[in-house]
């Protein structure tokens, strides 16, 4: 275990260095319209941030959906994924609780073979994707595995693993070797394999939402979107994505914000030359971008009225967008 742990720092170093080598520029904006205010601390500060949230204070989780959460956070756990009522978190061990969010008493414990990377629940079924890349079906009620299917390993993955999803009776697993297996949980076979990318390092499903009867999903490199008659996909070095009504923001590692529609046809393009977006979100029409060098870069859905907000250092903590709030580190800034 250690020297897997080992194995997989000197990649994650040998990554960092090689883009740290070739990032010679950064990003200076034109303008600045103002300086963010409010900065309030949090004890201990963000840490361990994922895909839907992350954990603030000792026990504090704040999610995406409805921000901070106090007394569900076992020690040593970290924040997985929150639906139907409960947070799910795990360690690194392979232990995984659901917490109900109104009682906070865990409905279901287990120790996993592999850490969980990904898990969501519907009703007495957990979707999971384990480290070593297996899926599984789990009973909750039962207390018993009802599926599971190893993938092929992988050497390093990117921190914001997408979730399980459950369309009706389909499960739509994000492998973290860049595919989506689609599950008639009924059944319980695979009916469908569809191949995002084919990338060796950071290759697995970032972001996997649905609306309706279109399903988008992306890793680092690529976009698809699914829908009843097509399947359509988009080339780019994706450092994170939005899905807002029939809206698709893309925001570059090249520093790029790009809107297309559900063909992934361009609509509008918006160009931050060198940012390096480090956390996106919407909220009341706007879309948020936090830059590594220190600024808040704002602007409505059509890519227009920029406004850019400097914040008082540059990023170098942790940092998520929740509920109408900015966490860097131990710093809580409200943006709306």
């Amino acid at each position: 275990m250690v020297l897997k742990t080992f194995s997989l720092v000197l990649v994650l170093l040998g990554v960092s260095m090689l883009g740290g080598c070739t990032q010679k520029s950064r990003y200076e904006p034109k303008k600045i319209d103002t300086e963010l205010s409010g900065y309030q601390k949090v004890t201990k500060g963000l840490r361990h941030v994922v895909r839907e949230g992350g954990i603030v204070a000792e026990d504090t989780i704040v999610t995406k959906k409805s921000g901070e959460i106090s007394g569900l956070l076992p020690k040593g756990y970290f924040f997985l994924n929150e639906n139907e009522g409960s947070v799910i978190v795990a360690d690194n061990d392979g232990d995984l609780e659901i917490v109900e969010k109104g009682s906070g008493k865990p409905v279901f414990r287990k120790k996993f073979a592999q850490p969980v990377v990904s898990a969501t629940r519907k009703g007495r079924l957990l979707a999971l994707v384990l480290a070593d890349n297996t899926i599984m079906l789990y009973d909750i009620k039962a207390d018993r595995e009802i599926y599971s299917e190893s993938e092929e390993k992988v050497i390093a993955i990117d921190a914001r693993a997408a979730n399980p999803l459950f369309i009706n009776d389909l499960i739509v697993y994000p492998t973290l070797d860049g595919r989506l297996l689609v599950m008639d949980s009924k059944t319980k076979t695979i009916l469908r394999d569809v191949a995002i990318s084919d990338k060796e390092l950071f290759n697995n499903v970032i972001f996997l939402e649905v609306h309706g009867n279109i399903l988008v999903a992306a890793t680092a490199s690529k976009v698809i979107v699914i829908t009843p008659r097509n399947i359509y996909t988009y080339n780019a070095n994706v450092k994170d994505m939005l899905y807002v009504g029939h809206d698709i923001y893309l925001f570059t590692k090249e520093g790029k914000v790009i809107h297309l529609n559900e063909k992934l046809q361009k609509l509008e393009e918006s160009d931050f030359e060198f940012a390096n977006f480090v956390a996106v979100a919407e909220m009341n029409g706007k879309l948020y971008g936090v830059e590594k060098n220190g600024y808040l870069i704002e602007m409505d859905r059509r890519l227009k009225n920029v406004k850019v907000k400097a914040l008082d250092e540059k990023v170098e903590a942790p940092v998520l967008i929740a509920k109408g709030k900015l966490y860097i580190g131990d710093k809580e800034i409200p943006i709306q």
